[in-house]
Formats: structure tokens, sequence, C-alpha cells
């Protein structure tokens, strides 16, 4: 069965925009119930700031979830999907803009189409509460608490394994970076019979997706974009690279003419003490021989004074 990739802007979209296939996502990776969703915001990233950037993805839900420790509750809902590393503060500007627009719980979930260093493709970080005093684990409901900490979820498509084994597994096995057709990555070819209907749901949108002429179009578009873009970053860091290794080269050099210089200073300063010591030497020959002191210094440049205190 041929389908889209999911890691690409535009077919992750799309799956999003489907509400069933949204809320069976979310669900499944955060292990609760999604009521209803809600989107609140969606943007693209392509241009940084400083030089070429890889695209990058995110959409916001207000959403109410039912979870087995606390029940139902609502809160914001934070989808960033990256396919390359790129630069994590913007991952955190986009977090900090979230905190400073909600009141509600935020709870962030990262498609990432790169390694990190956690061997698992699917990990979450979800804080849990200790009294200090027992050192026991407590429920905590309170808004003030809440608003201040916030759940974390990690996918790395490109460590995903094919398996079936559980529901999270069935879920990922889409998401799985390999099998590509052709000489790009859009499409690929799904070669696991799944029996899950909402999984079935989210690998028809995928199947759909990749027989659309239109959004293959936008896929390949995308595609060469992305090459570009990382082409570009490559090559700037190259630069950046060989420009380093030039002032490293330069400063390296500047500091061993330093220090020949200072190299040649103390011979000149030992040379000067050694002459000096010299002229005195002769000096004080001369003038226990009995010659005047006028030719003496003539001969040694020795001022009378120093030759008198001799």
């Amino acid at each position: 069965m041929i389908i889209a990739n999911p890691i690409y802007d535009v077919t992750f979209k799309r799956l999003l925009e489907n509400d069933r296939a949204a809320k069976f996502l979310i669900g499944t990776i955060m292990g609760c119930e999604v009521l209803s969703l809600e989107r609140t915001a969606q943007e693209y990233a392509e241009i940084a700031k400083h030089g070429p950037v890889v695209s990058l993805f995110r959409m916001d839900f207000a959403a109410t979830i039912v979870t087995k420790e606390e029940g139902e509750k609502r809160v914001i809902i934070e989808m960033q999907k990256a396919k390359v590393l790129d630069d994590v503060f913007r991952f955190r500007r986009y977090l900090g803009k979230e905190y400073a627009d909600s009141k509600l719980p935020i709870i962030a979930i990262y498609i990432l189409g790169f390694p990190l260093s956690v061997d698992s493709p699917a990990f979450g970080n979800v804080p849990k509460y200790r009294d200090l005093l027992t050192g026991d684990e407590i429920r905590v409901r309170d808004l003030f608490v809440n608003g201040l900490s916030h759940s974390a979820y990690f996918i790395q498509t490109t460590r995903i394994k094919p398996s079936l084994n559980t529901k999270i597994d069935k879920l990922l096995s889409i998401f799985e970076q390999a099998h590509f057709i052709g000489d790009g990555t859009t499409m690929k070819d799904y070669l696991l019979e799944v029996d899950d209907p909402d999984v079935k749901g989210l690998v028809n949108i995928l199947e759909h997706i990749a027989a659309d002429p239109e959004r293959r179009k936008e896929l390949e578009k995308e595609q060469y974009y992305q090459v570009a873009m990382e082409d570009a970053f490559w090559n700037q860091n190259m630069k950046m690279a060989k420009y380093k290794r030039e002032i490293e080269e330069a400063i390296q050099e500047k500091e061993e003419a330093l220090q020949e210089i200072e190299e040649a200073k103390r011979e000149t300063e030992e040379a000067k003490r050694e002459t000096e010591e010299t002229k005195r030497k002769v000096a004080k020959g001369l003038k226990e021989k009995g010659t005047p002191a006028a030719e003496i210094t003539e001969l040694t440049r020795l001022s009378a004074e120093e030759i008198d205190r001799l």
C-alpha cells in the first residue's frame, strides 16, 4: 500500500485536520481519552533570523481529556513537528508564548525527524509531585502548580521499528522512515496489515494523499525546498567552520609571532646585561692599572660616576 510520508508538513497537517485522526493520534501518544479538540493556532517556521533553517510545523489545540489519575480536565496541547535538528530555543519560544497566552495546563508533543540521545522511539516527561517530608507521591490539581509545569512527549521517527504489539506501536508504524518509493522520501510502501480501525483511518488518509496528484506536487515542492534549505544550512556551516579555522590559525600565528618577539626581547636584554657587565669588568681592570678616568670613559662609554663606583 502506497502512503504519503506523515513527517512532511502537507501530510501531517491533513492528519490533524481530521478530528477523529487527531483525537486518536494525540490520545494514543498521551495514553488518555480525548473528548474534544479545538484548534487554536497553526504556524510554519521556515526562515531563521540568522540564516536558513528547516521547516517547522506547529499546531495548538484547546482540548478536553480524561486521564485515569485526574479524570476530566481542560488543557492546551501544543504539537510541534521538525524534520531536522535546528534550534531548541525556537521550541522554547513557542512554549513561552503559550504560557503567556493561556491559563490552562500545557502539554507539549514533539514529532521529530532526527534522533535524540534516548534509544526509545517514544517517551514522555510527565511531572510527578512528591511530599518533601515523607517522600510519598502526591496528586496535585492546583491551578497554580499545574500552570507552572507541563508534560512533554517525544516521538523519534528515525528510531521507529515495525511492530504491531501495542496500540502505540500500531500508531508509530505509519511514521516509520523506511520503504521509500523512488529517489525521495515523500512516498513509502506501508507493508503492515493492521486491524485497528483508527490506524486504518490514518492509513486511508495517507493513501488518499498519495493518490492525489495535487497533494503529491505539494509534497515534492516541500521536499525540494527541504533539500535546498538543508544544503544551504550545510554550506553555511561549512563556511562558518572554514572561517573559524582561519581565525584560529591567524590567532595561533599571532601568538607565535608574539612569542618570538618576547624571546628576541629577552635575548636582547640578556645581551645588553652581558655587555654592561663586560664594560664594568674592563673598566675595573683599567682603573686598577691606573688608567685615567677620561680614557676609561672613552673606551667603555661608562660615565665618570659609574667608574668612581667601581
